[in-house]
């Protein structure tokens, strides 16, 4: 029998070992963590991590693997699935254009779950991070545009997930291919995430697609078999994209980091801002404003009065409002005290969007705009097609670590932040006992 794409997958990750992982996609893995977990501070408080938590403790066992910032232990799937709501909720956690979403959500919150009954070595919790990021990405760049109705994480980051299980625990490849395949296809539909209008907690599906991922490893163990095809049909995926060149550019390495506490859509425009602001542009003088971007950003909600904070999240003549009035550190997080601003409602009415030929083309490789802001003084333009924390426009080391202290400093003083910092910055030459004695401290419940 032809051996398919996803038992090809599988066993170029089997035979992948940690020392074959170059030393850049390690430092990523680290930085990836470190900038989750501070999404997940941000987080926490959230009604929708607060519900994920208690619904957790009822439906999981208990087990090895930390809820983070209490003191609850439950099941790697249990740990995994409150954790990604938290890290996810404020949309602050880091993507990838390829695969049009957010990797790290599931895949850090997988990885310390799994780590906990293991005890791995920090070096082997960053390859298995990387070597997750690899698939997924992978696997979600492959897709195909014309059969997709919605480009949510849920849909394909437990294949990340099942990768980084069964690498920190030494799965064979068959096993492995069997989780991939039940793993797509369990994963949450999302179709309405496309469509919807309401602000909710659903959003992109990573918990439960994280959940599938971590359950398909457990049942393909104990014989139950999936799709193995799954990758072979050319009307949905591309599968020679899935191995081409696998292990030689590092997916990981094309991570972005998220500056601002909205959809990564809206982050080109919100840059755009920034930049005529610093060149002498008040918002008092803005009489409209035009953005014009991609499609699929248009398609977003936009509501100028959000009731909710996840209808903000999604709402770039909202959030363009918050940078213009209250500066761009009001998005880092974005607070729910916003709503109901009649300022910034006031401000976002003025907003209107547009599409873009030359835009469309770029996405979702880019996701760029141009905004055009109109003033009694003439009109004011800035193109960016690269938003800040891009590969490509990246945030320094130094931004990402101001970035987390600020979000982890809503939980704890800067000497637990500080070490939290430390004991990732280490991971590479230490083991993990070091990282998780650092988060006890954060135990708020």
């Amino acid at each position: 029998m032809k051996t398919t794409t996803v038992q090809e997958i599988s066993r170029l990750v089997s035979a992948f070992r940690t020392e074959d992982i170059p030393e850049p996609a390690l430092d990523r893995a680290a930085w990836c963590l470190l900038d989750l977990l501070g999404a997940a501070m941000a987080g926490f408080g959230q009604e929708s991590a607060r519900a994920a938590r208690d619904f957790g403790r009822r439906f999981f066992p208990a087990g090895p693997a930390g809820v983070w910032f209490t003191r609850v232990r439950l099941s790697q799937a249990g740990a995994a699935f409150c954790n990604a709501v938290a890290a996810s909720a404020l949309d602050l956690d880091d993507g990838n254009r390829a695969a049009g979403g957010h990797p790290g959500a599931s895949l850090v919150p997988t990885a310390l779950a799994v780590a906990q009954s293991l005890n791995p070595s920090g070096r082997d919790l960053l390859a298995g991070l990387a070597i997750g990021y690899e698939v997924a990405v992978r696997a979600a760049a492959a897709r195909n545009p014309a059969t997709m109705d919605t480009f949510s994480t849920g849909r394909w980051c437990g294949f990340g997930a099942a990768a980084v299980r069964c690498r920190l625990e030494g799965r064979g490849s068959e096993v492995l291919a069997h989780a991939l395949a039940v793993s797509g296809i369990h994963a949450p539909l999302q179709s309405a995430s496309a469509y919807s209008r309401f602000g909710h907690h659903t959003k992109e599906g990573i918990p439960w697609g994280t959940c599938a991922g971590l359950a398909a490893v457990d049942l393909a163990a104990q014989g139950f078999a999936g799709p193995l095809d799954i990758w072979d049909h050319p009307d949905y995926y591309r599968s020679r994209a899935i191995t081409e060149g696998f292990g030689e550019e590092w997916a990981i390495l094309r991570t972005y980091f998220k500056p601002y506490a909205c959809c990564r859509w809206l982050h080109a425009a919100l840059d755009a801002w920034q930049i005529l602001a610093r060149q002498g542009l008040s918002p008092g003088e803005v009489d409209r404003a035009e953005v014009f971007t991609f499609k699929r950003a248009i398609g977003l909600n936009h509501l100028p009065e959000p009731a909710t904070l996840e209808q903000a999240q999604f709402s770039l003549p909202f959030c363009l409002a918050v940078a213009a009035l209250k500066g761009p550190g009001a998005l880092l997080p974005m607070s729910a005290d916003l709503l109901g601003d009649h300022r910034l409602t006031a401000f976002a009415r003025k907003v209107s969007l547009h599409r873009d030929a030359g835009f469309e083309a770029e996405f979702p490789a880019r996701a760029g705009a141009r905004l055009v802001v109109h003033t009694s003084r003439g009109a004011f333009s800035k193109e960016v097609r690269y938003p800040r924390g891009d590969p490509d426009n990246p945030l320094s080391g130094e931004e990402l670590t101001s970035k987390f202290h600020k979000l982890a400093g809503m939980l704890a003083g800067p000497e637990k932040v500080q070490a939290v910092v430390q004991a990732v910055m280490e991971l590479k030459n230490a083991g993990v006992g070091g990282l998780f004695a650092a988060l006890k401290e954060f135990e708020v419940e």
